[in-house]
């Protein structure tokens, strides 16, 4: 019974709580929504400008130190004998080589991605490299990056393409960056490693299912970061726009991805952020785990809550019912009972408490008034016990002594009399059927008209399914000898006596009829005075 209760309540609690917490849940979930697009928002423009300011930070650098180097006349006129490969060499010119060498190889050292750099003057058939010193064309053609740069437009300072290059016997991917001599007729040619950038690039960047792009103008993707979905793959510049996309998530071969892009002026390279659908993903998960967490602990909190109420309230139960049961014993509380942890306890202890000493009155109150009734009843019953007898027995003295008595009558009087004295001294609270009642009533009923005669005559009229009616013994006696002595006994004429018994709406009803003379009114105002 107690495991229905606990139960019901807790599924009851379950409800109350689901629904609220359940509404909590989604305007939560939508508010996170909206602050996870803000936050992937913007992390996509600070790595977009992250990328951008080092791939201008490191460029421009190595450049401007490029140029600031070619543009020393000492350095350039050693430069040249050097791509000349003049015979005479001075001192000086031994050392302007040895200062090239070691500036491009600090910058290499600073900036361990970038691979090599070169320096190339327009019409010579040689370039200085930072890795092999003066490298001859033997074929031009052969030299991929003479190709492209020989193809740059006059007005443009600068390009970047991507490209394989053999190194130590391996090919390696590059990423190869011209940028054109300000004062001089040639081009610096930066080329840096793919793999050693992306490892500077996952130094600096987040690397959670984003991945970043290199588009140039023909969309061409010169290299990818990150790009571990295969995304870049499926990416087309040319469905967007060049400038940043907000809050823009765009379905793509391999899934859905919030796209951002930025445009690098000085190289002319679009630089997009892809970020993967899983991000969101992801953080809107872990919000769910918070959220099934709490719903964990809330549902935990219901069944303790539930037990504990289930189990108080059975407690109170018990208790109810043990004093209800030692109060069926007659044992009431003295006091309320003390335990008492909220108000719940006071108002039902303080209740059961008056309501016992009410029942205890109350039944008190209705013992004494029984006992009242028993002693009236007794003292009817012996009130009217002896005069009875006394009246009898003095019939029985006169008939004895007349001479025609008959001994026989006189002995059945004194067997009805014997036993209506048996009768009337029994308990008076134990009740008989009303059929007994009438048989004792005929006794008696007989011995009156051994005294009277046949003054009257008497008769019954009872119903018969009310003869097992319990009653009270010698209760109609009293009816039919008032009728008798009050009714019948100076009557001038014979007289009749008529008892009625019948059952009317639930109730049994009594009545005594006679055509005696009773009493006048005289008697009946006297009476009630």
């Amino acid at each position: 019974m107690q495991s229905k209760f606990f139960i019901r309540r807790f599924l009851r609690y379950f409800l109350l709580l689901i629904i609220p917490t359940f509404l909590v849940f989604m305007i939560s979930f939508f508010m996170v929504n909206i602050q996870i697009d803000d936050s992937l928002d913007t992390r996509a423009k600070n790595t977009l400008s992250n990328v951008n300011t080092n791939l201008n930070f490191v460029v421009s650098n190595v450049v401007f130190q490029n140029s600031q180097l070619t543009n020393n006349p000492y350095t350039l006129v050693s430069l040249k004998k050097l791509l000349r490969q003049d015979s005479f060499l001075s001192l000086s010119d031994a050392i302007y080589h040895r200062n090239i060498k070691t500036m491009l190889n600090s910058i290499i050292q600073v900036y361990p991605y970038i691979q090599s750099v070169y320096l190339y003057l327009d019409g010579y058939d040689r370039y200085f490299s930072s890795v092999e010193g003066i490298v001859d064309f033997q074929n031009k053609e052969e030299f991929g990056w003479w190709r492209r740069y020989s193809r740059m437009a006059p007005d443009m300072d600068n390009s970047m393409e991507a490209r394989t290059m053999t190194i130590n016997g391996k090919e390696r991917q590059v990423l190869t960056i011209y940028q054109r001599m300000l004062l001089q007729d040639g081009v610096v040619v930066m080329n840096i490693d793919v793999d050693k950038y992306r490892a500077q690039l996952d130094s600096i960047l987040t690397k959670d299912f984003e991945t970043v792009l290199y588009v140039n103008e023909d969309n061409e993707i010169l290299f990818s970061w990150n790009d571990r979905g295969d995304g870049g793959a499926a990416f087309d510049l040319r469905q967007f726009d060049r400038t940043v996309q907000e809050n823009t998530w765009v379905s793509m071969e391999k899934g859905k991805y919030l796209v951002h892009t930025a445009y690098n002026n000085q190289y002319k390279l679009h630089l997009v952020s892809l970020l993967s659908r899983q991000a969101k993903t992801e953080e809107l998960w872990q919000q769910l785990q918070i959220f099934c967490m709490i719903f964990a602990i809330n549902s935990m909190a219901m069944v303790i809550l539930a037990y504990a109420t289930t189990k108080r309230t059975f407690s109170q139960l018990h208790y109810m019912i043990q004093v209800f049961h030692d109060a069926e014993s007659g044992i009431y509380p003295s006091q309320p009972r003390q335990e008492m942890k909220d108000e719940y306890d006071v108002i039902m202890n303080n209740i059961i408490y008056l309501f016992l000493q009410t029942v205890k009155l109350n039944g008190d109150l209705l013992q004494k008034q029984h006992e009242k009734q028993v002693a009236e009843l007794t003292a009817l019953q012996l009130q009217i016990n002896p005069h009875f007898l006394f009246n009898t027995l003095q019939t029985v003295e006169l008939e004895i002594r007349k001479p025609e008595a008959s001994r026989e009558a006189a002995k059945r009087v004194l067997n009805d009399l014997s036993d209506i004295l048996k009768y009337a001294l029994a308990n008076p609270l134990e009740t008989i059927s009303l059929k007994q009642e009438i048989e004792y009533l005929k006794k008696y009923v007989a011995i009156q008209k051994f005294r009277f005669g046949d003054r009257f005559i008497m008769y019954y009229e009872i119903e018969e399914g009310l003869l097992e009616f319990q009653v009270f013994r010698l209760m109609l006696q009293p009816l039919v000898e008032n009728s008798i002595l009050h009714g019948i006994r100076y009557s001038k004429e014979r007289g009749y006596i008529k008892l009625q018994i019948f059952g009317r709406r639930g109730r049994v009803y009594f009545r005594v009829v006679d055509n005696g003379e009773g009493m006048t009114k005289e008697e009946c105002r006297n009476l009630r005075e």
